[in-house]
């Protein structure tokens, strides 16, 4: 790995030891149809530290400045995956999280039993909802977590 970039790998494997991390669940990605390989080889660069950015460029002398081109933060692999605070990134995670949480929905919603019964959400407009044919109850009042259901501090 190279010094400039956090280990991942060494972090990784005390999150197995300790049981944090399931090594199954955590790689399935690789194994997955469902995601493509550019994907699969992004997700891979970034865990051993290979993922281009702006202190690749400098180390391999192509740039004198290790700031993110699009914020004037420095640039890492895990600034790109979650840390640029530029609008159209900031935008791009966001949905990437509501896609997460509506895959989520979907999941329960399809569970037997009483899990469908009970699903609180704020994850998206009503228009990426039906995007993926996903349609919030008619009995849902609300998308927003009623107020008693959080303790008196918050």
């Amino acid at each position: 790995m190279p010094k400039f970039e956090a280990n991942y790998h060494a972090y990784y494997q005390t999150l197995i030891k300790d049981g944090t991390a399931n090594g199954a669940t955590s790689n399935a990605n690789l194994t997955s149809s469902d995601v493509p390989f550019k994907t699969k080889c992004i997700i891979m660069k970034y865990r051993i530290g290979t993922l281009y950015n702006q202190k690749h460029a400098v180390l391999f002398k192509l740039s004198t400045n290790q700031t993110c081109p699009l914020c004037p933060q420095v640039d890492s692999a895990l600034h790109i995956l979650s840390g640029c605070q530029h609008t159209q990134i900031r935008n791009m995670i966001t949905e990437r999280h509501n896609l997460a949480c509506r895959m989520i929905f979907r999941a329960i919603s399809k569970t037997g039993s009483l899990g469908s019964c009970v699903v609180s959400m704020d994850i998206s407009s009503n228009e990426r909802m039906t995007m993926q044919n996903l349609q919030i109850p008619e009995t849902a009042e609300s998308r927003i977590v009623p107020k008693w259901l959080f303790p008196p501090r918050f």
